[in-house]
C-alpha cells in the first residue's frame, strides 16, 4: 500500500484534542496503531514504538451510550464508525478517502466530526 499520509502526525492531531474530549465529557481510548510488517492477523497494539511499519492509527470514543471511532490508514482512507447507542438507532458507517485519499486536515476533520456527534 501507498504511504500517502503520515500517522505520526495523525497521532499529534488526536493528541490535540484529547483534552477537548475530557471537557466535553468523550471518554477516549488509546491510540492504536497496527503494524504492516507483522504477519496476518495483525496485531493493533497501544504501543507505537513496538510497530515497525504502520499501516493504520485509530481511536475509539464514547459518551454515555455512544460510541465511534476513526481508523486511518495510510494509503489516505478511513473507517469512520458512529452508534447513538440507542437499540434501533441509526449507524454511521464510512470509508472516507476512499478513492479520494484524505490529508491530515481531512482527518482532523473527521475527529471533529465524530466529537460533534458525540458531544
Amino acid at each position: 500500500m501507498d504511504n500517502l499520509i503520515d500517522l505520526d502526525a495523525a497521532a499529534r492531531q488526536i493528541a490535540q484534542r484529547r483534552g477537548e474530549w475530557h471537557r466535553l465529557g468523550i471518554t477516549a481510548g488509546e491510540t492504536t496503531w497496527r503494524d504492516q510488517a507483522d504477519v496476518w492477523p495483525h496485531r493493533i497494539v497501544t504501543d507505537r514504538a513496538a510497530v515497525v511499519d504502520a499501516d493504520s492509527i485509530g481511536v475509539a470514543l464514547a459518551k454515555g451510550s455512544q460510541e465511534g471511532s476513526v481508523v486511518l490508514f495510510t494509503g489516505g482512507w478511513a473507517d469512520f464508525f458512529y452508534w447513538n447507542g440507542e437499540a434501533d438507532g441509526p449507524v454511521t458507517d464510512e470509508a472516507p478517502g476512499w478513492g479520494d485519499p484524505l490529508d491530515l486536515a481531512k482527518f482532523g476533520q473527521l475527529l471533529d466530526r465524530l466529537t460533534k456527534l458525540l458531544a
